[in-house]
């Protein structure tokens, strides 16, 4: 008798985690076609990711990305992107960090471009500690174009801020093994000078997603970003982009845990 009690006790409470699993899972599928698409075009792109982590000093964390973008559309478009970012822990309600990211861009046919992009940026942890982690992330960008038909370099100062989250799913806290949370997020970036040549400059992010903590060392998400665009090359109207981004994060040194978790795109 005792043991069917503890059986049946088991078995509602996993239905309990898979149903709250499903619940997000189906919310994903379905707010994201509803929205308005305005845009007067429509791309789709994927993003390949990997973040390698390396927390030290219980403060830092050193987090090493590399991306691989494209469209599925033409006039083709793909990037390679590679961003080693140092982050500094300096209160429990505030993240310190420095980056720079190369990246080599096919814009379009004739017309290939190298960025080099130094960032300063903080995160405050709206609810640190708590099952639920809302926070902002903000951070200003100077982004260094070289274009590889010309050789001219043109250079553009860009803010970003984001309000970020990351839900629990089946587990009481992010910071625990064999995790399923959910990530919802809104950002906007703007560049400040018109005249570069870029797509894809000026944007308004929507982004929500489900991950997978398998240990600490192995992370695992799948991202679906709505992303409205204003074009950068010599045209007016704006762009509507679905992305679909499939990111591994792989945290080192296990020994000196940090509480950072990287600061992505």
């Amino acid at each position: 008798m005792l043991l069917k009690l503890k059986t049946d006790m088991l078995a509602a409470q996993a239905r309990k985690k898979y149903g709250m699993m499903l619940r997000w899972v189906v919310a994903l599928c379905t707010v994201f076609p509803l929205l308005p698409v305005r845009a007067q075009s429509v791309n789709n792109q994927f993003w390949l990711e990997t973040m390698i982590n390396y927390p030290f000093a219980s403060s830092f964390n050193l987090e090493n990305t590399v991306v691989f973008s494209t469209v599925a559309e033409s006039p083709r478009w793909r990037s390679v992107d590679y961003t080693p970012t140092l982050e500094y822990s300096l209160t429990q309600n505030f993240d310190l960090m420095a980056a720079v990211t190369t990246a080599f861009t096919e814009q379009m046919e004739d017309y290939n471009s190298v960025e080099i992009r130094p960032m300063l940026g903080t995160r405050i942890h709206i609810t640190p500690n708590q099952r639920v982690l809302l926070r902002t992330f903000i951070r200003i960008e100077q982004r260094n174009f070289l274009n590889l038909e010309t050789k001219d370099w043109t250079a553009v100062w860009r803010p970003r801020m984001r309000v970020e989250s990351l839900i629990p799913i089946n587990k009481r806290s992010y910071f625990e093994n064999k995790l399923w949370y959910g990530v919802l997020d809104a950002e906007l970036l703007f560049a400040v000078d018109d005249d570069v040549e870029e797509r894809f400059a000026n944007r308004f992010r929507l982004r929500t997603g489900i991950g997978y903590r398998l240990s600490y060392t192995s992370r695992f998400e799948f991202l679906f970003m709505l992303q409205e665009s204003k074009n950068g090359i010599n045209e007016d109207f704006e762009s509507s982009d679905t992305i679909f981004r499939f990111r591994y994060k792989l945290y080192l040194n296990k020994s000196k845990p940090s509480t950072l978790s990287g600061s992505g795109n």
